[in-house]
């Protein structure tokens, strides 16, 4: 069905349909996007047989413009590696990370700066050769989000009847694709935040605040989502995400000391300024895109950054203040934005979280603004750009979305949440 403005439009009795029940033209969608998804993986697949540049420092694949397999990877296992070979202390070394990479066709290496208890997650895959723990994490990363597409059902009866389209969708999502085949764990980021979704939805609150806690890999994301939850007052979603937390604390003094906290700081934080030069047109915060724009030594650049970031949290703690005046799904939705846009170190490839905004605007309502959503998964391309702007548009795309996102849920909150979704298109 179309409106006439143009809008692609899906009834409520469609919604409960099954997928494989549907016209002959949505039949041809599934299994043109199951062809699309057949391919990835295909791709994927025959990348990690070929290992283009693995083993080789002056291989084409060790350029930076060259076909060096797994991205950023590298640090992930390189780290893992070090945890394997009881080195620990030494996993925040340069000299020792430049060390544990010298083989996966880098020229120079990666840092890794993430937790400690993140290089122990991966130290299992360190135990594989690097292809084949590129291809295993890869496919992890894959089911990660598909699992995370699942956990949307109950909030979004559409995804069930249209799961490959939107499946095939999102792995072509330009950040998306390359957070999971560029060896990142924006796909887990997607996953977790979900999980708080769908369980605050189901009322089970402690198993929410358990995501919480497990986010803190990505402690610019935990943080703000526990304050979120704190002032929704979700008290035992708190105490569990507090608990979680804080059992990861002792699991990794354990092995780093009582303060590995405070020492892990100060190793990573000249790593933290270094990136924002190194990888300025990559950054699509509002620090770190204002900082490419200008430059990272620019106070103009940290003023303004610092102040759109700081409304930006404003926005989100106005909005997760008043439950009762905002839907869950309005509130996640500008939550998966807005944590994009606030945290220092935010790269092109999370603005995957851009989806579970999707996400939530089609809970809002069966009537889908097609147009929309194709507007932001090509405008997303423009990041293809970044190195000739010197900075990335992508960062433009994601303020604009958050703007329009407010200005939706205000609009909604004082329409009684009657607006039709499909004005916004």
């Amino acid at each position: 069905m179309e409106t006439s403005s143009g809008i692609a439009a899906v009834s409520a009795d469609a919604n409960d349909a099954s997928p494989d029940e549907g016209s002959a033209g949505e039949q041809l969608v599934n299994k043109l996007s199951r062809a699309v998804l057949l391919a990835i993986g295909l791709a994927v697949v025959l990348a990690a047989i070929a290992g283009a540049g693995v083993g080789d420092a002056n291989a084409a694949g060790a350029d930076p413009e060259g076909a060096r397999l797994g991205g950023d990877f590298a640090a992930f296992y390189a780290a893992g590696s070090i945890v394997q070979s009881g080195d620990i202390e030494s996993l925040y070394d340069p000299v020792r990370q430049e060390a544990a990479q010298q083989d996966l066709g880098l020229d120079g290496y990666l840092a890794f700066a993430y937790p400690p208890h993140v290089a122990m997650a991966y130290a299992p895959l360190a135990l594989l050769g690097f292809q084949a723990a590129y291809l295993v994490h890869t496919i992890l990363m894959a089911a990660a989000f598909v699992l995370a597409v699942y956990l949307l059902i109950p909030m979004v009866p559409l995804v069930a009847r249209w799961r490959w389209p939107l499946l095939a969708a999102s792995f072509t999502f330009l950040p998306l694709i390359t957070a999971v085949g560029g060896g990142q764990n924006a796909a887990l980021s997607v996953l977790l935040l979900t999980a708080i979704w769908r369980f605050l939805h189901d009322d089970r609150e402690v198993v929410a605040g358990v995501a919480i806690g497990l986010l803190i890999f990505r402690p610019q994301y935990a943080i703000p989502m526990l304050g979120l939850v704190l002032l929704s007052k979700h008290w035992r979603a708190v105490v569990s995400a507090v608990a979680t937390i804080a059992i990861t604390w002792a699991a990794t003094a354990v092995f780093r000391g009582m303060g590995w906290l405070t020492s892990w700081w100060v190793q990573v934080g000249p790593f933290v300024d270094r990136d924002a030069e190194v990888n300025a047109a990559n950054s699509i915060s509002t620090l770190g895109f204002l900082q490419a724009v200008w430059s990272a030594d620019s106070t103009l650049a940290r003023v303004a950054g610092v102040s759109l970031a700081a409304a930006a949290v404003m926005a989100l703690m106005y909005l997760w203040s008043q439950p009762e005046r905002f839907t869950l799904a309005q509130r996640m939705g500008a939550a998966a934005i807005g944590l994009i846009l606030i945290s220092p170190h935010t790269m092109f490839y999370d603005a995957s979280l851009l989806l579970i905004a999707g996400a939530a605007l089609l809970a809002e309502s069966t009537l889908v603004p097609a147009r929309l959503f194709a507007a932001i998964w090509s405008g997303a391309l423009t990041h293809l750009f970044a190195d000739w702007f010197g900075a990335t548009p992508l960062a433009v795309l994601v303020m604009g979305a958050f703007a329009v996102w407010l200005w939706h849920v205000s609009s909604s909150s004082d329409a009684s949440l009657t607006r039709p979704i499909e004005e916004l298109a």
